[in-house]
């Protein structure tokens, strides 16, 4: 039995025809794809080697077709997962809940191509033209507003590509380098005090963390009220989440602060080392991890000082007056 070409076949009455290609054939190739290969090549014992150089040929070329569309697919997705990583993963996630932004696992498939595009490059021009998608998520997660990315199309379609591949295998995003460079040792919690505080200084010429933050025991008047409190924030964040945050700081005031500033690695471990301490030692609901409340105590500390200073003044200058007032009386007596 052989796979005859056209011009074979014309000859051959319509019952051999029906013989020739029957599921013998069909079964041992596999696939509809390699039988109609095999039809194009006119494989047959009547052409000997030709015939399989052909076919050789062929698949070869096919299985490298394939391979080069895989390697571009798997090349895409790498780069989606380190430009996420970078960009994106401070304030969402994949597969991981929300954060400071929503859970992006599936979003490929409730959005458009386009629309995402126009979103990710603008969120609030999106939301100014009315778009009712927007204004929700602008409302869903107003305590900060995504910041407009220069990324580029393909950058963006690497992202995008890589989300649906996460999807698709059910799988959810960890940063790639998301890890620290050496074990903690428990000297390294007293280190990351010494930099949040400001008594050391990071090498790279960043702001220490307590301008802009404060975490329970810094003191009886507290830290920065600028970002959140950070006494839960390795209960916010996973430990990966929060080490891809200390190396990439992707909020819209800290990327600006730290876009040339960053933590070197040592500072990551130290400061890591800080937060976990910091969870260990005040447990709490992750819904109030990151919530910055103000100590009672500075509210009375103030509120002394003002009343304190007040009577100093007063007792200062409690002679301003007299010898105006002693001059009215005498006037008025005479």
């Amino acid at each position: 039995m052989f796979i005859a070409s056209p011009l074979q076949t014309a000859s051959v009455a319509p019952k051999e025809r029906d013989v020739v290609f029957k599921a013998p054939d069909v079964a041992l190739l596999r696939s509809w794809g390699s039988f109609q290969a095999l039809r194009a090549i006119n494989i047959s014992p009547l052409c000997g080697w030709a015939s399989v150089a052909r076919f050789t040929l062929i698949i070869g070329a096919f299985v490298g077709a394939c391979g080069l569309i895989n390697s571009s697919y798997a090349q895409s997705t790498a780069e989606g997962q380190a430009l996420f990583g970078t960009k994106c993963f401070s304030c969402h996630n994949i597969g991981g809940g929300d954060k400071t932004g929503p859970d992006l696992k599936g979003v490929t498939t409730r959005r458009t191509k386009d629309w995402l595009h126009e979103y990710i490059q603008s969120p609030a021009t999106v939301k100014d033209k009315g778009d009712p998608v927007a204004a929700d998520l602008f409302r869903r997660f107003p305590a900060t507003v995504m910041p407009d990315q220069t990324l580029t199309p393909v950058q963006i379609d690497s992202i995008l590509a890589m989300i649906t591949d996460l999807a698709n295998k059910n799988q959810v995003f960890v940063p790639a380098g998301a890890k620290l460079s050496r074990a903690i040792v428990a000297s390294d919690v007293n280190g990351g005090w010494q930099f949040f505080t400001g008594r050391a200084r990071l090498q790279n010429g960043g702001p220490a963390c307590i301008s802009c933050h404060s975490i329970k025991g810094i003191g009886m008047f507290g830290g920065g009220t600028l970002g959140p409190d950070l006494t839960g924030v390795n209960i916010k964040y996973r430990d990966p989440e929060l080490i891809s945050i200390l190396q990439n700081p992707n909020f819209p005031t800290m990327s600006t602060v730290f876009g040339t500033h960053h933590l070197n690695d040592e500072e990551i471990v130290q400061l890591f080392a800080l937060f976990q301490s910091a969870k260990l030692a005040n447990p709490m609901p992750p819904s109030q991890a990151g919530i910055t409340t103000l100590d009672p105590n500075f509210f009375v500390i103030g509120v002394a000082s003002m009343l304190l200073v007040l009577a100093l003044l007063n007792l200062a200058w409690r002679n301003r007056l007299r010898g105006v007032r002693e001059e009215l009386v005498r006037r008025a007596t005479q």
